[in-house]
């Protein structure tokens, strides 16, 4: 199925599927002049359409343009091809919005158009009724829109009043919408004398002048330019944002060979001539379409997004195409998001086989060393839920590292503040490290619960660390409690205290059983 469908429009002879396009109008006419050729479009294109109508141009107004271009809108009505509505029909006016639920209609809509056979969708929605205290809400249902219609059969286009738009409105519409488009020239009114003629001629030029002025600031805002390329001279000529998004100090570039070589990236460049030759087929469609980066004027590059239409001469054999023109968009901000998410999927599986590779060695360890089965539960239990409180603290800071201050008094909250001590500066560790640690404070914590200094009430521990010379070091000092004597047999604690986690850490560990009480001393790298 295509990526595009024909738009009706002047300004854009063609829309992705996926669109969602913003629409500046003054009067009623430039409603007719651009949605009537708009929906006429899609019924013709086999879409299901949804006219949402409303001040300056109502329901039967529509209705009535519509049906002088499309002479069966009737039975398309009939066969519900399509619905035409006033907003007040459509919209609870002066209630507050739910705007999930009215997204969820219209993805509702996609998926019934797509099963009755309908090539999509295709939308317009007159927005006049918003009132300004329902803007906030409704900008956030255009955010919703602007998310869900992505990569869909669909084409959603918003039409705003200018005289309504408040300040800074304009700019709070464009950065939700792809793009904006112009309204069509506005229809003489009648008047009379000489002055009719200059009236006319004077509303004709400032109407052309504020739609370029809209043109240009959504061309902008949506980082888009366009441009024209001419076969005949491998000549294209670029607009004034176009040459911002392709590096160029001119509107006027040798699009040749060597030109594109010095333009576009080298492992681009063969899909880029490969789409080019495609669209130029006079069996074809026409449709170009690439996305590719471009060499900015700093070296640095720029990912685009390239889409235009084949302009042919002749018909049957003697059909050649003479142009492409066409539109591009910046895409670097996409790009990097896509890279962004690529290297955090990887690096959250590295990080899964991690954590499991750390419970498996746990689960054979606290086994092999169990009494019995019960007891190995428990303390398998108590071990996975500390490594649980770790990723609880290094999720707080998108597992960018940890505070070993957090660390510590999540490992030991669960004690009275009067039997512990903790001292050290706020010290960032990496995920690594924080999990390790966790490990260990958690073991020591246990030993120290059953047998040391912590199974008593006049029971102490004291925790402190520091950094020396580029090290982590930490001790770990119980006293007060009962009389302390190395165990017989080393159990899962003392292994994983000596092993563990010093190979976590690539640091050194000490753990002396003394009378007065346990010490443990680590050495770690940061």
């Amino acid at each position: 199925m295509h990526s595009w469908s024909p738009s009706g429009l002047q300004t854009v002879p063609h829309l992705q599927w996926g669109a969602h396009v913003a629409h500046f109008f003054s009067a009623g006419h430039e409603l007719r002049d651009v949605l009537v050729p708009y929906f006429k479009a899609g019924l013709e294109n086999n879409e299901r359409c949804l006219w949402v109508t409303g001040q300056a141009f109502t329901a039967e107004q529509a209705r009535s343009a519509l049906r002088a271009a499309v002479p069966d809108l009737d039975q398309r009505e009939r066969d519900k091809q399509i619905e035409i509505a006033d907003s007040g029909q459509w919209y609870a006016a002066g209630a507050k919005l739910q705007p999930r639920e009215i997204v969820r209609g219209l993805l509702q809509r996609e998926q019934d158009a797509l099963e009755l056979g309908y090539a999509g969708v295709r939308t317009n929605g007159n927005c006049a009724w918003v009132s300004p205290n329902q803007w906030a809400d409704f900008l956030n249902y255009e955010s919703l829109v602007q998310e869900a219609v992505r990569g869909r059969r669909m084409i959603c286009m918003c039409s705003y009043c200018v005289d309504q738009l408040q300040d800074g409105a304009q700019m709070d519409v464009l950065g939700r919408h792809d793009m904006a488009v112009s309204s069509a020239v506005p229809a003489s009114r009648p008047m009379s004398g000489v002055a009719r003629e200059v009236s006319t001629e004077q509303d004709m030029l400032q109407t052309l002048a504020r739609q370029k002025r809209t043109f240009d600031l959504a061309m902008t805002a949506s980082q888009m330019g366009t441009w024209r390329y001419t076969f005949a001279d491998n000549i294209c000529i670029y607009d004034e944002n176009a040459q911002r998004l392709y590096g160029l100090t001119e509107a006027r570039f040798l699009h040749d060979e060597a030109g594109a070589k010095s333009k576009i990236h080298r492992d681009d460049l063969a899909l880029m001539w490969e789409r080019v030759k495609k669209a130029m087929d006079p069996d074809g469609d026409g449709r170009y379409e690439v996305e590719y980066r471009v060499k900015q004027l700093d070296g640095s590059w720029r990912w685009l997004s390239a889409w235009g239409l084949i302009e042919f001469d002749g018909e049957g054999t003697e059909r050649k195409p003479v142009a492409i023109s066409g539109a591009s968009k910046d895409l670097t901000e996409r790009k990097q998001a896509e890279d962004l998410q690529r290297l955090l999927l990887n690096e959250l599986s590295h990080r899964v086989k991690n954590t499991l590779t750390t419970i498996q060695a746990l689960s054979a360890q606290t086994f092999r060393s169990a009494r019995d089965l019960p007891s190995a539960r428990e303390a398998l239990d108590r071990r996975i839920r500390s490594m649980a409180q770790a990723h609880d603290v290094l999720t707080l800071r998108a597992w960018s590292g940890a505070n070993l201050t957090d660390i510590v008094m999540r490992a030991l909250d669960a004690f009275a503040p009067t039997q512990v001590k903790m001292s050290g500066d706020p010290i960032d560790i990496s995920p690594k490290h924080a999990l390790a640690l966790s490990l260990a404070l958690h073991e020591l914590a246990t030993n120290a619960t059953k047998y040391g200094a912590l199974s008593c009430l006049e029971g102490r521990v004291n925790v402190a660390w520091g950094v020396q010379e580029g090290k982590l070091e930490l001790q770990w000092e119980e006293s007060g409690g009962p009389p302390v004597a190395p165990p017989k047999q080393k159990g899962f604690g003392s292994r994983l205290l000596e092993d563990l986690v010093v190979r976590d850490l690539g640091g050194d560990s000490r753990l002396h059983y003394e009378p007065a009480g346990v010490r443990f001393s680590l050495t770690a790298r940061l």
